[in-house]
Order: structure tokens, then sequence, then C-alpha cells
């Protein structure tokens, strides 16, 4: 049986989204991914549908100190979302990410030699289980296990902080 959240409680979730949106920034953005903040040509193609642009002269190089800087200082708001989030379960921290990274989106493959034929994969419930090797049941109830218990650690740190 549903039950409709009150203000405080959506409010309280919407938190513990926002958590583990800072936990994916910083799960997501290392040394290795700095290339991939770049466009690279494979990019281009797919973006001007086969015709590589003609050149601006910037190379972009000055980027990369903000990226590297990024990593470097984390708000005090990321650094707590590490600590929250390695309370949970491996599964159950699992599945709040592919709820917030993936879940309900539609993910559109392009070849940039053929950019007519397109793949899309949506990106529901059941190819979440799917990619977390379980049923989606199971997939549901680690996503709802898993806000709670961030919920729960967010309200203790309140509490303590007061």
């Amino acid at each position: 049986m549903k039950t409709t959240k009150n203000d405080s409680e959506k409010t309280t979730r919407r938190i513990a989204e926002q958590t583990v949106d800072l936990f994916l920034d910083v799960l997501l953005t290392n040394e290795d991914g700095l290339a991939w903040e770049g466009m690279g040509l494979i990019g281009r193609l797919v973006d001007f549908k086969g015709q590589l642009p003609q050149s601006s002269g910037f190379s972009g190089f000055c980027t990369l100190a903000r990226r590297v800087d990024r990593m470097r200082h984390w708000s005090e708001c990321h650094r707590m979302s590490l600590i929250v989030l390695r309370k949970l379960s491996d599964r159950q921290r699992e599945a709040v990410c592919f709820d917030r990274a993936y879940r309900g989106r539609t993910k559109v493959a392009v070849d940039p030699f053929t950019p007519t034929k397109k793949v899309e994969i949506y990106w529901g419930d059941n190819e979440c289980a799917r990619q977390l090797d379980c049923s989606v049941n199971a997939f549901r109830k680690r996503v709802q296990e898993g806000y709670q218990s961030i919920e729960q650690i967010l309200n203790e740190k309140a509490a303590q902080a007061a």
C-alpha cells in the first residue's frame, strides 16, 4: 500500500538524493576521467553528423587546471557524501547510484558513420535490475532501504551538530 509523503519527508528524500548526486560527482571525477570531459574526435563526429567542424584554433588547455583543482578541493558536502554512502551496504550503494544516474532516463547511442541509426536504451527498473544482477523487486527494495539509511544517517549527523 502506497502512502503519500508529507513535505518534510519529501525534503528529506530530496536531500538524500542530492547526497547521492554529490557522491557520484566524486566517484565519476578522477584522474582517468579527466580525459572524458574534453570533446574527442568521435564526440565531434557524432555531434556534427559525420562532418568535422572547422577548428577555432582554441585547444581548451586552460580548462585542465580547473578540473584538476576540482579533484583536489572537494566541498565539505562532497566529503560528507562519501562518509554517508560508505555506511551503506554495497548493494544499497549500487542501487541508489543507479537510481540517480540511470533510472528513468533514455540513453541514445549513435554510430558516427551511420548517424541515422540510433539505438535507444530506456533505463527502467528492469534494465537497472538486470545490470545489477537482481530481480526488479530486489532493486526497488535496495533503493528504498538505501535512501532510508541515508536519511537516518543524515538525521543523526544533524542531531549531533545541534
